[in-house]
């Protein structure tokens, strides 16, 4: 188990690998929760990103912190999705939605924009 990881407890998360909180790395941070506009049933195996933010953005720092969640989030069979929408003076909704597009992430509804990545598998 990462340091990420916690197991879950209760009906709706018994025995689920739990990715929750925020992650850093170096400028860069970002928030994961559990989805709750969705099915109890699907908790399990879904988080949300809340958002990701660069302090000292264009260093590429935010891009290896999605990369490593990503890799996280497939080791442990888990959807990720979020919602576009743009923080502060960051990138616009279109320029955001590219940006998950370069992590696998495909949009699932149109206004707001929301996007789901699925696990990605390697196939030997």
């Amino acid at each position: 188990m990462s340091a990420w990881d916690a197991v879950g407890s209760g009906p709706a998360l018994a025995g689920a690998v739990i990715m929750l909180g925020r992650r850093e790395l170096a400028s860069a941070s970002l928030r994961l929760s559990i989805a709750q506009g969705l099915p109890k049933e699907m908790w399990g195996g879904t988080r949300e990103i809340i958002d990701v933010i660069a302090s000292n953005p264009r260093k590429g720092h935010a891009t290896e912190l999605m990369y490593r969640v990503c890799e996280e989030a497939d080791r442990n069979a888990i959807t990720l999705i979020l919602t576009c929408k743009q923080f502060q003076d960051g990138m616009t909704d279109e320029q955001l939605s590219k940006w998950y597009s370069r992590f696998g992430f495909i949009p699932i509804q149109d206004d707001p924009v929301i996007m789901a990545r699925q696990v990605q598998v390697e196939i030997h």
